[in-house]
């Protein structure tokens, strides 16, 4: 068992609905299915993406938006063997589920603070692990525990990824070009997009397994439009300011996915 106490570090056992370490340290399985490590002042509800958010990021994934980029990603070439994966903000699990089955890993956590998105989740994958934890705070797992830790889209703790990966062990990052959805800019002001380069140096000697850039442009209609936006951080400044936003994009719009996707591999 990979998964470790957030306050002393020790091993996390289960028994029943619950997981506890040596030290007596103990966290309930949600009804739900989820595991919260949250404690204290960590565990408000009002943390991370929200319901809206979460569901408008399912619906574009269920509209396969996205499938350039799901066939990318089970074309990679991941390392054996393939024991346990685990994916940083995994959302509402459309990824984790994916990159599991393409590549036949035995066991996958999923790992996101917002409790919309791990109740999704949990209810959607029912043979993962998944955690609502914060990426602020070091991961719940041991020391070379794992053989993939993936971040699409999300933040990237390259130290704690560094720690909790095996030796030969991989990390997958996905992050998007400045270009992505570029074509939707010309219509509402969303928040700007930076390269979010990811040199190999900062990844302790890690070599690059595969580096390949996914990108094509598809015709969508206003409702798959209007969903984009409000899964993006964007959605929280012009529900701000007011904005009707919906009404000012266009009832059509050919529009890019261009992402990059950066495979490394750890010494």
């Amino acid at each position: 068992m990979p998964l470790v106490c957030p306050h002393c570090r020790g091993v996390l056992s289960p028994a029943d609905r619950t997981y506890r370490c040596p030290q007596g340290h103990s966290f309930d399985l949600a009804k739900e299915g989820y595991l919260s490590l949250l404690h204290g002042r960590q565990k408000g509800a009002g943390r991370g993406d929200t319901r809206d958010m979460i569901l408008a990021r399912d619906r574009v994934h269920r509209a396969g938006v996205f499938d350039p980029l799901v066939a990318a990603l089970a074309a990679l070439p991941l390392a054996a063997p393939r024991a346990r994966l685990l994916e940083l903000g995994c959302g509402e699990g459309f990824f984790l589920g994916h990159v599991g089955r393409s590549h036949q890993y035995a066991t996958s956590y999923g790992l996101d603070l917002s409790v919309d998105a791990v109740k999704l989740a949990a209810r959607t994958l029912k043979t993962a692990r998944i955690l609502r934890a914060d990426l602020l705070h070091p991961l719940p797992f041991a020391d070379g525990s794992l053989d993939l830790v993936q971040s699409i889209f999300a933040p990237r703790p390259l130290t704690e990824i560094t720690r909790v990966l095996r030796p030969g062990g991989q990390a997958l990052f996905v992050y998007p070009q400045a270009h992505h959805w570029g074509e939707l800019r010309a219509f509402l002001p969303l928040a700007g997009i930076g390269d979010d380069k990811l040199p190999a140096a900062d990844l302790g000697g890690f070599v690059r397994a595969a580096s390949l850039e996914v990108r094509e442009s598809r015709e969508l209609p206003h409702a798959l439009l209007v969903d984009l936006v409000a899964m993006s951080p964007s959605i929280h400044r012009l529900t701000r300011d007011g904005t009707d936003w919906p009404g000012l994009l266009p009832a059509r719009l050919t529009a890019t996915l261009s992402v990059h996707v950066a495979l490394f591999t750890k010494p």
